[in-house]
Order: C-alpha cells, then structure tokens, then sequence
C-alpha cells in the first residue's frame, strides 16, 4: 500500500505544485517490443491519469510518453506520484515491456495562457524531472518544505541529494528523493549538469546532406591530432549546427565534457575567456583574470570547447593558443565566417549544401540534400505540402538559384505559405536578377543570401520593415514588452512581430520558461545595416538604452538580496543587450547615465565572479566620464571602480580610484559620495601599508553612514572595522561588530556577506573550544554559498570545517578536507584573504602536528583526488551531525 502524505491542504501563495513524468528509456523499449509499445503506452496513461486526477490534479499535457499535472499544493502531487509509481510496479506488464518513469515536482507561480502554462518555475520542474531515473520521485526544496510541514506518514524518507546545477538554470538546486518502504530506492547519482558534462542546446534542427562532413569532423575530434578547428562558410550555411552536432557525437571522447560558448554577444576580446568560465561554470576568483582561471580549472582535463561566431573576435585568437598551450587535454572548435589565422589551426569549410543536377531525375532531385531541406521548410509553412513531379523541377531551379544556403532556402520556403513554388520561382528569379546588378561589391560567399534576406525585406509593409529594422538593435534575444518600448504606442507592433516570424525574419524560442524573439547574425547585419541608413537608428538606439538601463536599476537592488534568483537570471539572460545599452550610453555627451548603470550593475559582476568585464566597462566608463568633465559622474564612476579593483585583487588600483572619488565627494560635499568612496579608499589604504589613515576614513564613514540612514554603507563599515580589529587580534571587538553588521545585512535581506562573516565566527567558536557551535556557524555559512552560488563562500566554509573534524578528533577526514580546498584554491590560482588563511594555517597546523607529516600528506593527497561533489556530501554530514 502506498504510504500516505499529510500536509497543509493547499501551497503558499497562488503557487501550484507542477508533477513532470517521462518513460526512461522508451526509444530502446519501442525497438524491443514494436507490437507492445502501444498497448504499454495506453495502459501508462491510464495509471498516471487515475493516479492525478485521485488527487485533484489538473492534467496539463500528455505529448508521447511524457505528461505535464498541476495540483493545488505539494501534498497531493506527492501522493499522486507515490501512487502512480505503486500502480506502474503492481501491473503486470506483457513479455517484460514495462515503463521505469521518472518524475520531478515543483511548486511555485505560473502563468496561464489559454492552454498554455508558461513561466520559470515550470521550466524548472520540467529540468527537475529530467535528471531523475526511472522509478525516481526528485523533488526540490520547495516541495521538501511543503511536506516536511506535516507529518509524514508509513516511513517515508526524504533524502537529501544536494545541490545540481539544470541546464539553462543560472542557480544551482538543492534536490531531494523519497525513500519508500516497497519501492525501488537505490538509484545511480542523478544527471545533472555536472554528470551530464555538457551545456549543448537540445532544440537543433535535423542536418540534411552533412554525412561527410559529420564523418571528417568527427575523425578529426578523434584522434585529437588537431587542436583548433575553425569551422568556416558562408553565413547561414549551417556552421553551427554542424558545430553541436559533431559536438554531441564527440561527448565519449572528451572526459570533462563539450561546452558550447555564444560569443555573438560580446565586442570585445577580452571577454572572451569570461564567456568561456561562464559555459563551463566557472567562476572568475580576485586577484585572477578569466584566462588564468579557466587554464588552471581545466588544466589536463579532456574538454571540447565550442566557441560559436568567431569572425569578429579575430583579435582575441591569442586567448585560443594560451589555452591551447596551458591545457593539453584542451580541443577548440570555433565557427567563423573567415580563418582565425592561427599556425596550427584546420580550416575546415562548411559547403553549401549539394546541388540537384539540371539533367537530374526525379528520384535524384527527390533525394538531395538541398532539396529535402527545403521541403522540411515548407512544410512548417503548409503542413499538407507533398512534394509532387509537377513541383519538383522548380524546386529543383530554386535550390540551384540560391547556391543551397540553408538560411536562404528557409527564407525562401516562408513565402509559400502565400505563392505556391512557380510563383516563387518567378518572382525570385526577377528580384534577384535586379539585385545582383546592384551588389557587385558584396562578396560572393555572402551575396546569394544577402539577395535572399533583401528580397525578404522587400515584400515587408512599411510598418513590418520598420519593426524588422528596429529588431535588430537587440543582442541576445529580446521579448515582445522590449520591442514594444521601442515605438512607445506608435504601432501595435505584435501582428507585425507574427508577420517577420511568418517570413523567417524573426525565430521564436523559449527562456526561462518565457518566450522570447531572435534573429539569426546574417539577418540582424542586414538589419542593422539598415537600420543605420534610416532615420529612426538614433531614437531606436536611445529607446533600448532607456528600456535596459530600467531593467537594471530596478533589480541592482537585489542581486544579492534572497528573492535574487528572477532578478539576476534576468540580468544574466539579458547581457547582451544590457552591453548594447553601455556602449551606447558611453557615446554620449554627458556621463551621468553610464555612471548610474556601472553603480547599478557593480555588485551583479562582483557577486557572480565576473571581474573581466567589470573591469572592462568600468574602465571604459571612467575614460569616457574623464573627457565629459562631469565631477559627480566621474566621482561615481571611480568610486564603483575603486570597488571592483579592490574585490578583484588589485588594492593598489583600488587605493588611488577610491582616494580620487573621496576626494571629489568632498569638493562637492555629497555626504553620501564621501560616507561610500571612504569605506573602499580606507580598506584598500588599510591593505596596502597605511592602517592608521585606512582606519580613520573607514570610521567617519560609519558615521557619516549612521547619520545619512544608509544601513548598507553602515553594515560595510562595521565588517571592515571588525576586519582590522579581527587582524589585531581582538577577537571579541570583532566579533560585536560582525553581529552588529549582521543584524543590519539581515534587515537589507542581503545573503553575500552573511556567508563571509558566519565562518569568521565558526573559527571564533573553534579558538574557544566550542566546536558544535562551530560546526553550526560553519553549516550556515555553507548553505548561503551553495544556496546563491558563491564560491569562495563554500570555500571558506569547508576550511571551517575541516576545523570542526579536527576538534572532534576526526583527524584523518579534517586532513582529507584540508587536501581538498587547497587542490581547489590552486586549481583556481589563489588563496584566501590574509585573515581567513591566518585561521585555516592554524588548522592545517594542528592537523599535521596530530597525524604527523608521513600520513598527513597521504591523507590531504587522498583528499584532492577526491570528486568536489564527495567532498561537499562529507561536509553537510558532518555539519549536520
């Protein structure tokens, strides 16, 4: 009998509990039982529909072997998956043909439109579900809450599996499973992201005529005889599809995985190793640059990069043969419209797609490649379409006439949903012939699918290509509420944003469980291009620039608050325009609203390790602030400057922006400039030689703070003061302090500092013998940094640990702790802050003194070959017991 779950009668708020089941394994099941499958499938349903609807579940969606339920609260999704997997043991399944479900539950907000559910939350739980095995009920934290809020009844267990990292998810998940007395309990790790290996897109359509191709790339990925393949072709000719497609055949052959890295969106080469930590998962440490973080993470690991549009970051190709040379285990793919020029690189061209003879047959034209591509592509216009002998020479002359570019024959095939294929035939060969006359400048590689996109643009309304044209000023993708701002009312711009989707202008996808618009880079040139000729480029520029720079002052304020999650996926989701907007903003006359965008955006680089291009922006805002000559943005710009160098390792850097800034807020007397740019000027003067005059400016900062009622600038002061007092050795002054700072930060709703300052306190509990208060300090400070992905939190947590064990006696595993922090702090190129590795050298002291040199090396040894995630499931256990 299915054990039975009591809890609240419905979730908090107007969340639902979202249930995501899918058969394992079910194409192996439909090759091994053809006649059976069905009839399996059928009885599945049935079982799963009895089970949700027993307990008021709304059944969403059931597409082949998958469905979709929403309950009114976690209890009865819970129980209705608890019994559906009780059915699905029970039956009798005929000749072994028996379903292993998976399933995931969630609860959280959603939206409704129509039929359709939409929002993150539903795309969570659907990446909750996909990591699950057959026969596993996973849950999230969320859903754990919710039950553990009543009793649980019969002996069912929740087990805690940790924190994983979901595809497409900026945050990792605390995830849990049941373990019910009856049902099958023992399940390989679940996989995530991290088993998974890679960050490969799913959605790729089908590659027609590429079997050659696909063969040579993936001998060539192989042997790993070369290094650096570049990928080149035409735009549109399908470089990148081709790209993930031997990236996605070649997963066996690189141990640590292929990560795929969008460079579309970033200008500058020096961004370019920060994209690349950003797809592998790594974050950027202080005191490191990206591309010494990523050679010293990957170091001999077996990696297959693929780094995508290439072309007009040619510049950066030294970043390629850095890591190439620093990690030997390193293979590089890039797709670019010409070669990277490097010495041992392969230049691989992507061909246009093979082209049906004119003599051809029609079984021959039937079959080729450029031929059943186009096809595929009318069919998502008239879904009735057959491909008929009367047809078939036409089609045959149009492959032929736009050199069997795949982008140009999906252009091209939009437009029959409205001319049938003579018609098309006519009126492309007409409109191209004039086309080419006027672009004998254009290269020949491109001129075929620049015609193609003019001739598209060409049969856009006045208001269609007006909306076209605007798109374009996006980067990374946009939504419709984007592109409304840019006409303010002017238009009703969502028939036209259906027409330019209609014609294959514009391709839809799905983010963060919300739709979003794209264009592909070949269409957003022309575009842009265009956009440039016209009259509206700078009212859409200054409009875009308005619509982001809204986004980010309105969620600055909580990037590091604990509802940060929607905000800073949303930021880190939008970059790429949020680059477009700083670009834009630092061509202006004036400063003042790139200073209010770096300030605003400060502590989103800082908090989530990405220092390269902090650094990057806050260095082009500053010499733009110097040639406006405004004080007060130049004053803030250098303080926010000052913050960024000195949270990135460079005091010194740190000391003369902050000194400059506190220096300007003084002439100016803004009380609040002089109260912030102290704190950073009088840290960064107290770091590096000059405590007394450090220690001066950070106390008139307190209380200019207090006096201002700016609780965060106060809560920053009282940590850098409890920072001195804790270096001197006055533990108790600082440990007042810290409380004093925490009681504000717990107010503000801030979780970046909390971590920091709770495993300082653990080691002050470990200096006075107290080590379960120790173990407890050091367990919160844990959850903070897995729960917000803060690394160098985890860090400093597990090298508190590490103290806990040693206090226990637990001499052997506080070794094997120590060996691991210290295999990942040179994995990562640095060391903890003067005070915190103070503490952490007292415990390796002790450690070694106890366990003695000889069997302490083994041990620590032991420690670094240890998986990180073994090392993370030991520190929970002992914290927790």
């Amino acid at each position: 009998m299915a054990p039975q779950i009591a809890s609240r009668s419905q979730s908090s708020g107007d969340s639902v509990c979202m249930l995501f089941t899918d058969i394992e394994g079910s194409t192996n099941l439909v090759d091994s039982y053809p006649d059976l499958y069905d009839q399996m499938l059928l009885r599945h349903n049935e079982l799963l529909r009895s089970a949700i609807h027993s307990y008021g579940g709304e059944e969403i969606n059931v597409a082949g072997d998958s469905v979709f339920a929403l309950f009114p609260a976690s209890a009865q999704g819970v129980q209705a998956a608890i019994d559906a997997q009780f059915a699905l043991t029970k039956e009798e399944w005929a000749q072994g043909c028996k379903p292993l479900v998976r399933m995931g539950l969630h609860s959280g907000k959603i939206r409704r439109h129509d039929a359709a559910i939409t929002g993150i939350e539903v795309h969570r739980a659907a990446r909750i579900a996909s990591v699950a095995h057959g026969g596993q009920i996973v849950i999230s934290n969320v859903v754990r809450d919710e039950i553990a809020e009543g009793p649980i009844g019969a002996n069912v267990e929740i087990r805690d599996l940790g924190f994983h990292r979901l595809k497409d998810l900026r945050y990792p998940e605390a995830l849990f499973d049941l373990v019910i007395p009856g049902l099958q309990s023992d399940f390989a790790p679940i996989s995530s992201i991290g088993a998974n290996r890679t960050n490969l897109p799913s959605d790729v359509p089908v590659l027609y005529g590429r079997r050659s191709e696909m063969d040579r790339l993936n001998r060539i990925l192989a042997d790993k005889q070369s290094r650096i393949i570049t990928l080149t072709g035409a735009g549109g000719v399908g470089k990148t599809s081709l790209a993930i497609h031997a990236g996605r055949s070649a997963l066996s052959f690189f141990s640590r995985g292929v990560f795929f890295v969008q460079l579309s969106e970033i200008d500058d080469p020096d961004l370019i190793a920060s994209e690349i930590c950003k797809a592998v998962g790594l974050q950027e440490v202080p005191g490191v640059s990206a591309v010494e973080t990523v050679c010293n993470s990957l170091g001999g690991a077996e990696v297959l990069l693929i780094l995508d549009t290439f072309e007009h970051l040619v510049e950066g190709a030294p970043v390629i043969n850095t890591i190439l040379r620093r990690c030997p285990g390193v293979t590089v793919v890039t797709t670019s419209r010409e070669p990277l020029k490097l010495r041992s690189e392969t230049d691989f061209v992507v061909p246009p797609l093979t082209l049906p003879d004119e003599e051809a047959s029609f079984d021959q034209i039937r079959e080729n490649p450029s031929v059943k591509l186009f096809e595929n592509f009318i069919r998502r216009e008239r879904p009735d379409f057959r491909l008929e002998n009367d047809t078939l020479v036409s089609i045959s002359r149009v492959c032929r006439r736009l050199d069997g570019l795949p982008l140009a024959l999906e252009l091209a095939a939009s437009h029959v949903g409205l001319l049938s294929v003579a018609e098309l035939e006519n009126r492309l060969q007409t409109r191209m012939q004039d086309l080419r006359s006027k672009a004998r400048d254009i290269d020949p590689r491109h001129r075929t699918l620049r015609l193609m996109i003019g001739w598209s643009d060409h049969l856009l309304t006045d208001n269609q290509r007006r909306v076209f044209y605007a798109s374009s000023v996006f980067n990374g993708g946009f939504d419709l509420g984007a592109v409304e701002y840019l006409f303010q009312d002017e238009a009703d711009v969502v028939d036209y944003v259906e027409a330019l989707l209609d014609k294959s202008l514009l391709f839809r996808t799905t983010a963060l469980g919300h739709p979003r618009l794209n264009m592909l880079d070949t269409v957003r040139d022309f575009a842009l291009d265009s956009l440039r000729e016209s009259g509206e480029y700078e009212t859409v520029r200054i409009r875009q620039a308005d619509h982001f720079t809204d986004l980010v002052l309105s969620a600055a304020p909580n990037v590091m608050r604990f509802n940060q999650r929607d905000f800073v996926e949303q930021l880190m989701q939008e970059a790429g325009n949020i680059r477009v907007a700083l670009e834009w903003r630092m061509r202006q006359s004036s400063a003042l609203q790139s200073a209010k965008l770096i300030e605003a955006l400060r502590w989103l680089w800082i908090s989530r390790g990405q220092f390269s291009e902090a650094r990057a922006w806050a260095d082009k805002a500053l010499e733009h602030a110097r040639t406006t000559g405004e004080l007060e943005p130049l004053a803030l710009i250098l303080n926010s400057a000052a913050l960024i160098r000195y949270m990135s390792g460079d005091s010194e850097t740190a000391r003369e922006y902050g000194v400059e800034s506190h220096r300007i807020y003084c002439e100016l007397d803004n009380k609040a400039g002089i109260a912030s740019a102290g704190i950073i000027a009088g840290i960064a003067k107290a770091t590096s030689g000059d405590p007394e005059t450090g220690g001066m400016l950070i106390a008139q900062s307190l209380e200019l703070s207090r006096l201002i009622g700016d609780d965060y600038g106060t809560a920053l002061a009282l940590i850098a003061i409890g920072e001195g007092t804790r270096a001197e050795g006055d533990e108790t002054a600082a440990e007042a302090h810290y409380h004093d700072a925490l009681k504000l930060l717990d107010k503000l709703g801030d979780t970046y500092w909390p971590g920091h300052l709770l495993q300082n306190l653990a080691h002050f509990r470990l200096h006075s013998g107290d080590w379960r208060n120790a173990a407890a300090l050091a367990g919160q400070a844990l959850a903070i940094g897995e729960r917000y992905d803060y690394p160098m939190v985890v860090n400093l947590a597990i090298a508190a640990i590490s103290g806990v064990l040693a206090a226990k006696g637990d001499w052997d595993g506080a070794a094997e702790i120590i060996g691991a922090v210290n295999g990942r702090l040179a994995r990562l190129g640095v060391r903890f802050e003067p005070t915190d590795d103070a503490d952490f050298q007292k415990i390796v002291s002790a450690v070694r003194k106890a366990l003695g040199n000889k069997r302490f090396t083994r041990m620590s040894e032991k420690g670094v070959k240890r998986q990180w995630d073994e090392i993370l499931l030991s520190c929970r256990a002992a914290v927790a017991s």
